[in-house]
Parts: C-alpha cells; structure tokens; sequence
C-alpha cells in the first residue's frame, strides 16, 4: 500500500530483469505508465522513445532500461542486462524517491 508515493517498487524479480512497480489511484491502462515515462525523462533531462506495444526508453539513461506494460504485474521496469540488476534497482529506488517527492510536486503532469 502507497501512503505519500504515487510510484514504488512492488516486486523484484531478479531472473528476468523484472522490477514491477506499484502506483496509487484510479488509473486507465496508459496513465500510470506514462507519468513514469515523464517523470524519468525530467529526472534524466532528456527525451523518452516509444518502441511500440506500450514500452519506453529514455534517451542517455545511465542505465539500460525499458519502461513497459506487462499483462501480468501491469507497469514494469526491464534491465537489458541482468548482471546489472542489483545498481539499476538502487537507481530506480532513489529515482522514484525523487520522482514521488521532488517531481511531483514541481508541476502535476
């Protein structure tokens, strides 16, 4: 359960370079998945690229990641490389604090 956050990580699965994200309120399909997107691409300062079937990348991330749907746990966060999982779950942890708590509040998107 989210108290103050909009977006938390739920579940880690470190087999497949899953980090499933957890969102608060009532929510189409699309709109939790884009505020991430968004919130990413003004963390980064740069652009996010559809790559088509609801997945996104941010352009120049420090890590390489995809941002995407997924029927099953709904918005996740894949690792390209899952040698990498344990440095892109702490960046997408402190990510998402400064999304939840700096971002957030800036501007609604």
């Amino acid at each position: 359960m989210l108290f103050n956050e909009k977006y938390a990580i739920s579940h880690i699965n470190f087999s497949t370079g899953f980090i499933a994200i957890e969102h608060s309120g009532e929510y189409t399909e699309e709109e939790p998945i884009t505020g991430l997107v968004r919130g990413f691409s003004r963390l980064i300062g740069q652009d996010s690229e559809s790559m088509g079937l609801m997945q996104y990348k941010i352009r120049n991330a420090p890590h390489d990641f995809v941002i995407q749907w997924d029927s099953e746990y709904g918005v996740v966060i894949v690792a390209e490389d899952i040698r990498q999982m344990d440095k892109i779950v702490k960046y997408v942890k402190n990510s998402l604090y400064e999304i939840n708590y700096n971002l957030l509040y800036e501007e609604k998107y």
